[in-house]
């Protein structure tokens, strides 16, 4: 005689599966959503790398100050990047990072400990792939960029979609000066944290990392 799963041993089996699938479907999804922020982030990098290493080659020079990343005129052009849309700086903030805009419209960002994160007042550039950056020159001639590498949609969280990354004068990706002298573990810490520049240690810490979060 042949002896078979009751009615009740089967909803059992079947509810022990929709449980397991509960507690892991979402961590799976966070994963991939994880690693998939971490190649955006890495890509645009290393195309902002590239185009760094091109523009000294066309000006015949070796230092970025001479080149369009000087400017942001020159810079932000369609010759450049795939541009969908520009915001100057006095409307960065309401039409781009739409973090001083109002109701439905209104943008958070977020740090990986809660607090809210404060996006800078500078020209902002959305391309037509979704990055959403602001670009500016420092005074020992390098670049600051600041990333949301899916534009307005969530999580809208420092280390997660949203970083920012250095060039050194050579063009070259360069870690944030005070995250020099820190370990991997201090610059993890300090971004999880309400430090100063979350984002940039954010992206030294990625890096160090083989770009898994």
């Amino acid at each position: 005689m042949k002896k078979g799963f009751t009615l009740s041993e089967l909803l059992m089996a079947l509810t022990i599966v929709g449980i397991i699938a509960v507690l892991t479907v979402p961590v799976m999804m966070n994963n991939i959503q994880n690693k998939l922020f971490a190649t955006q982030i890495k890509n645009f990098s290393a195309e902002i790398e590239q185009l760094a290493q091109d523009q000294l080659i066309v000006h015949r020079t070796r230092d970025i100050s001479d080149t369009d990343f000087a400017e942001r005129s020159k810079l932000l052009t369609n010759g450049h990047f795939s541009i969908a849309k520009i915001c100057t700086k006095e409307k960065s903030l309401t039409d781009c990072w739409k973090t001083a805009a109002t109701g439905k419209d209104k943008v958070t960002y977020k740090r990986l400990d809660g607090n809210v994160s404060m996006k800078p007042k500078r020209v902002t550039v959305l391309l037509k792939n979704g990055v959403m950056f602001s670009h500016a020159v420092l005074e020992s001639h390098s670049a600051v960029f600041v990333v949301d590498v899916n534009g307005n949609d969530k999580p809208n969280i420092v280390g997660r979609d949203s970083f920012a990354f250095l060039l050194d004068s050579k063009g070259h990706l360069e870690s944030y000066q005070s995250s020099k002298n820190y370990t991997h573990a201090q610059k993890v810490a300090k971004c999880k944290s309400s430090s100063s520049s979350p984002a940039c240690y954010c992206f030294d810490a990625l890096v160090e990392n083989n770009w898994k979060m």
